[in-house]
């Protein structure tokens, strides 16, 4: 890899031999892990249920399977950051080009990084708090254990955002300086916490709008928040956790499975052509035929964006 680069080759045209091995293992395993949790999403009901008759229990396994949908959510946090595909509430950024888009990088991800930072940092209060509680998921696996996927995925969110700030050495500094100044006011502010509320607003506001992705935008103004009150910021984390682990929210993650599986399967395509052969004669046929095909392949999805992704 050294010759190369010496050589003066672009280390985006290496073959796979050629390439650093860390990060695509890593990536493989990130990748493994969210199938072997998924898996085990969907095995774990499956076994309760062919087990009950039996009479045989899997202890905790409705809490295991709550729990996994938060870790399901961490990593595929991660995995979009790495990807670059975190759900951002501005298209601005689809109309700059060039030095204007690398500008907009260069504001959205350090403080956006810095945000994750901080909601890492807060959850490394909420397992420290849970850890001295004491408080066990199923016999002999402490909670704490389970909810440190909380400040490693933040944390591998941040660092996949500030390295996606900028695509040079140049702008990677230029971002972590940025980052640090984040940090730095978030730790010692200028002013009164409370008279930093509005300008911290308006700062969060400002890098929504050039491409901040959505987690921040609702994380950082809870942060901004708690922060201008007084109020200690592990209570962030504390309602993200509440939120993530209810007993009917593993249907989402499952049911995007079951879209997926079927649009690689080409379940799509034969719904669209059957019901284009339906109602495709009829006036308004394609209208109708969407509708239909909507409807009916929602019935698998739980009207998730798979729908949209497959039929679209």
């Amino acid at each position: 890899m050294s010759r190369e680069l010496d050589s003066g080759k672009d280390p985006s045209n290496l073959q796979p031999s050629e390439k650093v091995l860390f990060p695509i293992i890593a990536h493989r395993i990130e990748d493994a892990l969210v199938t072997a949790v998924l898996g085990a999403m969907v095995m774990l009901p499956a076994l309760d249920m062919l087990l009950r008759p039996a009479r045989i229990i899997i202890p905790a396994s409705t809490a295991i399977v709550q729990h996994l949908t938060m870790v399901v959510g961490m990593l595929g946090g991660a995995i979009a950051a790495r990807e670059q595909r975190l759900l951002s509430l501005s298209t601005l950024t689809v109309f700059l080009k060039g030095r204007w888009e690398a500008a907009a990088h260069l504001v959205s991800g350090p403080f956006a990084a810095s945000i994750t930072a901080i909601l890492a940092a807060a959850s490394v209060q909420f397992v420290a708090q849970q850890k001295v509680g004491g408080k066990e998921l199923t016999q002999g696996l402490p909670l704490w254990i389970v909810l440190l996927v909380l400040p490693l995925g933040f944390s591998a969110v941040a660092a996949r955002l500030l390295w996606n700030s900028g695509k040079s050495w140049r702008s990677r500094t230029v971002a972590l300086f940025l980052f640090l100044g984040c940090l730095a006011v978030s730790i010692w502010p200028p002013l009164a916490p409370e008279r930093m509320v509005v300008p911290a607003l308006t700062v969060l506001l400002f890098a929504t709008l050039v491409g901040a992705p959505v987690f921040v935008t609702l994380g950082g103004a809870a942060l901004i928040l708690f922060w201008g009150e007084g109020q200690p910021i592990s209570s962030v984390p504390i309602a993200h956790y509440q939120q993530v682990t209810p007993a009917l929210l593993p249907a989402i993650p499952l049911f995007t499975l079951a879209g997926y599986i079927l649009a690689e399967g080409g379940a799509s395509k034969r719904l669209i052509r059957v019901f284009q052969a339906l109602t495709g004669h009829l006036r308004g046929g394609p209208a109708i035929a969407a509708v239909l095909v909507c409807a009916f392949f929602t019935s698998f999805t739980g009207a998730s964006g798979v729908t949209i992704l497959a039929l679209g």
